[in-house]
């Protein structure tokens, strides 16, 4: 029985270390390849072993107004995941405690999710230029809420139901309105769900590239990763500037998850034990 249970570990083992090597190889290879000379990334041979080099993170920064695309990236994911968490998570609390438009409502929402992004472009582009609003950074914030939306509903009215509604109920009777008890009872009690559904709604957006690369073109608009885009020509591929800055968007991510993988995992696990 100990033998049996032995290998069923060292499989498990072997197992994750598999895994693992198929989600970092390509992350380390990006990493590596920015920090390669040009002709060693073209090159069809491995080369693992060379001199690091900073001319890419050099081209990035100085070629391109990195700054004002930076500072885009922030403004859309920002704005966006505020937008949505913000109205998300009272439309959450509704189909949880209220059953706002029965079983049939809350099927819609979670239908708008399995739309393809790219069937709402040429709508989205219509709209927004009889606006006026093409190549703003609030074309991109309205486009990605639409998306966004539907995760953090659904998501937070999971939570919502694992949270028992005596404990609003004997609020109430001690004087608090239905509002008071959401925020000083319930909120607090689903705080690791809400701050996983910040995290990944805040990371969705700051990946997102369809909707900024058709509705946001322009400097004025332009994000983190349209801005590596740039690089990808029909005359040439630039791929040193592609991979340094494919690894500067990456770094606030990891940061982000690892000074928060507690909460990220608290939240997910969020009612799986009573």
């Amino acid at each position: 029985m100990g033998g049996d249970s032995g290998w069923r570990l060292i499989l498990n083992y072997f197992l994750v270390v598999i895994v693992a090597v198929v989600w970092v190889v390509p992350f380390a290879w990006m990493v590596l390849s920015s920090l390669k000379p040009g002709d060693m990334i073209i090159d069809p041979r491995l080369i693992l072993w060379f001199r690091p080099t900073l001319e890419h993170y050099r081209t990035v920064f100085l070629s391109h107004d990195f700054p004002r695309y930076l500072v885009n990236s922030l403004a859309v994911s920002g704005g966006t995941t505020l937008l949505t968490v913000f109205a998300g998570t009272l439309a959450a609390y509704s189909l949880s405690r209220f059953r706002t438009g029965g079983r049939l409502y809350a099927n819609w929402v979670l239908f708008t999710r399995l739309v393809p992004p790219a069937v709402l472009v040429i709508p989205f582009y219509l709209m927004f230029r009889a606006m006026g609003l093409i190549n703003t950074v609030w074309a991109l914030i309205l486009a990605d809420c639409t998306i966004s939306l539907s995760f953090v509903i659904w998501t937070m009215r999971g939570f919502f139901d694992e949270i028992p509604t005596e404990l609003e109920e004997a609020a109430m009777i001690d004087g608090c309105t239905k509002l008071q008890s959401l925020w000083r009872v319930t909120l607090p009690l689903v705080r690791p769900g809400l701050v996983a559904t910040v995290i990944f709604t805040l990371l969705f957006t700051w990946n997102e590239f369809l909707y900024g690369q058709t509705l946001g073109i322009a400097p004025s608009a332009k994000t983190l990763p349209v801005a590596a885009g740039d690089y990808v020509t029909g005359y040439a591929n630039n791929w040193g500037p592609v991979f340094a800055t494919g690894t500067v968007i990456m770094l606030p991510v990891l940061v982000v998850v690892f000074f928060l993988q507690k909460q990220i995992v608290r939240g997910l696990t969020l009612g799986a034990i009573k």
